[in-house]
């Protein structure tokens, strides 16, 4: 998994379609002139945005991008604070739209499209979470400790479980995910 995320999945995120919101949205709501969105409500484009990335990554690259979406929303949520450095360190695309102002979308849906489309095979994805959960809070540890030391890894982790986010259950990839996280919080 580490491989994949630190070496392939940054050339295949940009694979993906992205729109960027209006200039009053970049500007005055969300004050940030290279900020992008991906996906839309409900991620209805999963198909046509994932067909670019090779079957075999599928599964690595959903994880790793469910990954870096929910610590952009967890940590904009309730670490303000210390994300204006996540920006500037990642930058990483939003999961949502903008109209009239920028909607971000649940990152669990990144787990679940996938599989409502069937652009995933589900089984190889349910084998990789339990190592992806490991890698998952071994870099966030890493990270914030490097980057973002006022960052308690155990609280953001908490917090993730108390978002009301956190209550989306639909699909096999979504509810194991959740049981592997949880069980290694223990």
């Amino acid at each position: 998994m580490r491989d994949y995320f630190y070496n392939t999945f940054p050339s295949q995120l940009r694979l993906l379609e992205f729109r960027r919101p209006n200039q009053i949205v970049r500007d005055h709501i969300m004050r940030n002139d290279s900020v992008v969105f991906f996906g839309g409500e409900n991620w209805e484009s999963v198909s046509d945005d994932l067909s670019p990335i090779p079957e075999e990554y599928r599964p690595r690259f959903i994880l790793s991008l469910f990954m870096v979406v929910l610590t952009d929303q967890c940590l904009y949520t309730y670490q303000s604070n210390s994300y204006r450095v996540w920006r500037q360190k990642t930058n990483f695309p939003k999961f949502g739209w903008s109209g009239f102002g920028p909607h971000n979308e649940n990152p669990l849906k990144i787990l679940w499209a996938p599989e409502r489309e069937h652009a995933v095979i589900i089984g190889e994805v349910l084998n990789l979470i339990p190592h992806f959960v490991t890698f998952m809070l071994e870099e966030t540890r890493n990270f914030f400790s490097r980057n973002l030391p006022e960052v308690d890894s155990s609280d953001y982790f908490e917090c993730i479980k108390q978002d009301s986010a956190y209550t989306f259950d639909k699909g096999q990839i979504v509810q194991r995910f959740k049981a592997e996280f949880e069980t290694r919080l223990k």
